[in-house]
């Protein structure tokens, strides 16, 4: 069983939810219809040492480092639905390791960040644990109901679309210092040219294949167009590493001129990465229309890892 499985598993042994609830779970963030118009957006996401963050050796984190990433990852959620972030709540359990100093340093580099995007930490919960720290933060914020994106939403002879580039984000320390999409996701949605949108945490080609999932398409994806990060990059790092934290979205072949031609964000590469295609089973496939199959993992399942 894949972390996928077990989570639409467990959302199936949920009671009915309420009529508010206009993204249900399965997205990047669950969305409640608000009485004022637009929709209000949540999404939960965490950080644990030895997984997300190291303290040892060439690869070691910050302090500050730390605090930004959690709450990177969650502005990255928002940024994927084309929202704008508002509140956040944080909870962590301080591991053997840390003290107080640290923990200051640590919300020293989450302040930072939340004053960029004027996110507001609104409060939380603190603990003292016996083993590796572990912070989670909770991310409110909104969205129009017809900027809204979801994953469901590519269609027959969209052209799937990346920002950025890929592969080895966490030797190069990316993973830690990544710029979350909110502006460029906002737009998207405000335009009217995304139909369908994900952010890359767990990996290009498992994150391509949950549009696929939710959408109900298959997609050929053209390997060879997929931008790497540096160049001694392989395909299978480009495709697979994870903690990428760029926008994957599907836009409809009769708007694709418009987004090369109207892209405001010319610094930020933007690449066609292939088409999506109606399919009996959902999933990438290459260009020939073969399952796409990578000699190792195809992204990040804790399941798996």
């Amino acid at each position: 069983m894949t972390e996928d499985d077990f989570l639409e598993a467990l959302f199936k042994r949920m009671p009915e939810p309420p009529g508010e609830l206009v993204i249900p779970p399965g997205d990047d963030c669950a969305g409640f219809r608000t009485a004022g118009g637009g929709i209000l957006l949540i999404a939960v996401d965490q950080v644990v040492e030895g997984r997300h963050f190291l303290e040892e050796g060439s690869f070691a984190a910050t302090p500050q480092q730390v605090g930004r990433k959690l709450l990177a990852r969650n502005l990255s959620d928002i940024a994927a639905m084309g929202g704008t972030p508002l509140y956040c709540l944080s909870s962590v359990t301080l591991g053997s390791r840390h003290d107080r100093a640290w923990l200051d340093r640590f919300f020293d580099g989450m302040l930072e960040l939340a004053r960029l995007w004027d996110t507001h930490l609104i409060g939380g919960d603190l603990a003292r644990g016996a083993g590796n720290t572990v912070a989670s933060l909770t991310i409110v914020g909104r969205v129009g109901e017809r900027q809204a994106l979801r994953r469901s939403g590519a269609r027959d002879g969209d052209g799937l679309w990346a920002t950025g580039v890929f592969g080895r984000s966490f030797p190069t320390g990316h993973h830690l210092d990544f710029e979350p999409r909110i502006a460029e996701g906002r737009w998207l949605g405000e335009q009217g040219l995304a139909g369908a949108m994900i952010d890359v945490s767990d990996g290009l080609l498992i994150d391509a294949g949950r549009l696929c999932r939710a959408s109900g398409v298959g997609l050929l994806l053209d390997t060879q167009a997929v931008p790497r990060r540096t160049p001694g990059t392989t395909m299978e790092e480009a495709l697979a590493d994870g903690e990428d934290y760029e926008l994957l979205f599907a836009v409809p072949g009769e708007k694709e001129e418009r987004l090369r031609r109207e892209w405001p964000f010319r610094q930020l590469p933007l690449t066609r990465l292939g088409e999506f295609r109606s399919s009996a089973s959902p999933g990438v496939f290459d260009p020939g229309g073969s399952p796409l199959v990578l000699q190792g993992p195809r992204g990040w399942d804790h399941f798996r890892r």
